[in-house]
């Protein structure tokens, strides 16, 4: 379930009362609530609407006790006993429930009820804002022109550079980031629909571990429904882009300009050179490497060196730039 920090549920629907809001009028499935959205993997999904299009996800939920499917028809009689709505798209459906059930309470400015708490060892800009519900720590910088949003937690010993905006998310302690970072904004999700691509509603965090550095104007988004999670003692450069739902593991370092899909996960100790772009949902295992410009569509075991675009195993590489030198010397006698 979304975190009542960060995101405001609003009054529980019947179920029969999910399916005319998505267009299923008419589908009788009795008088019971859903309160909330979630995602297939959670521990609890009782009264939570989850969505499936795949196999894999047909077979977790097999097993759970949710509150309302959401499937297509090829599905549907593999998704488990509960509730279950045949639709087109379950995505969409579920992005209209989604919007339905939740608000975000920096959106809609709905401040929780808990004034912020600031250490009185935190040095706070006069420019700078604080929302209500945030927790500054101890000996916590927060420069000029700075915007703290509802709910968010600040570590010990963090600073907080000028311009920064940070929203739905919780910082461990002793982070630092840049001028112009921006923490915690929607993903870019989208699904299609009759009037064309409706925002798939973006209801989880970001998690950053201790030590962490984040450097200028770079953006990592908030996850969709789980959170985006940067691990302990990574160094993150200027300019990059973390996609929704990315986990990037502890003490990995990631170079100006990156670009990272959304479902990304990166293991431990991962270097990626400037200008590396990776396509989403695949899997970086632990101390790989990526050189500069690498272009990713694929997974990466554990301990290789990857280059070139399309990426792939650094001796393959270097041995067709060989071959192509040598075909070019040849053509040109």
């Amino acid at each position: 379930m979304p975190d009542s920090r960060f995101f405001a549920t609003k009054q529980p629907m019947s179920l029969t009362g999910a399916a005319d809001a998505i267009g299923a009028a008419g589908t009788s499935l009795g008088q019971n609530q859903i309160v909330c959205v979630a995602a297939p993997m959670e521990a609890d999904l009782q009264g939570a609407v989850v969505y499936c299009e795949d196999q894999t996800t047909a077979t977790l939920l097999a097993k759970q006790n949710y509150g309302l499917c959401l499937t297509t028809a090829a599905l549907a009689d593999k998704v488990g006993v509960g509730p279950t709505l045949t639709i087109a798209s379950p995505k969409l459906g579920f992005a209209i429930l989604s919007a339905a059930l939740h608000v975000s309470r920096e959106d809609a400015k709905l401040e929780p009820d808990d004034a912020a708490q600031i250490n009185e060892m935190a040095e706070i800009h006069s420019s700078a804002v604080i929302s209500a519900g945030a927790v500054i720590g101890a000996d916590v910088r927060i420069g000029p022109n700075c915007y703290i949003g509802y709910g968010v937690m600040i570590g010990d010993g963090s600073r907080i550079g000028a311009g920064v905006t940070i929203t739905h998310a919780i910082l461990g302690k002793n982070i630092h980031i840049l001028s112009g970072a921006q923490i915690g904004q929607a993903g870019f999700g989208f699904v299609g629909g009759e009037a064309g691509p409706m925002r798939v509603p973006q209801l989880g965090r970001v998690i950053i571990g201790d030590h962490v550095e984040i450097g200028a104007n770079t953006t990592i988004d908030r996850g969709a429904l789980g959170d985006t999670v940067i691990g302990e003692g990574t160094k993150i450069d200027n300019l990059i882009q973390i996609g929704h739902n990315v986990q990037i593991g502890r003490y990995c370092i990631l170079a100006a300009q990156v670009g990272i899909a959304g479902s990304c996960v990166i293991g431990d100790g991962v270097m990626l050179g400037g200008k590396v772009g990776l396509v989403d949902h695949l899997n970086i295992g632990d101390n790989a490497q990526l050189a500069a410009g690498t272009g990713l569509m694929h997974d990466v075991p554990s301990g290789e060196v990857w280059a070139g675009r399309p990426g792939r195993p650094i001796k393959d590489w270097l041995r067709e730039i060989a071959i192509l030198k040598r075909l070019i010397k040849k053509k040109n006698g």
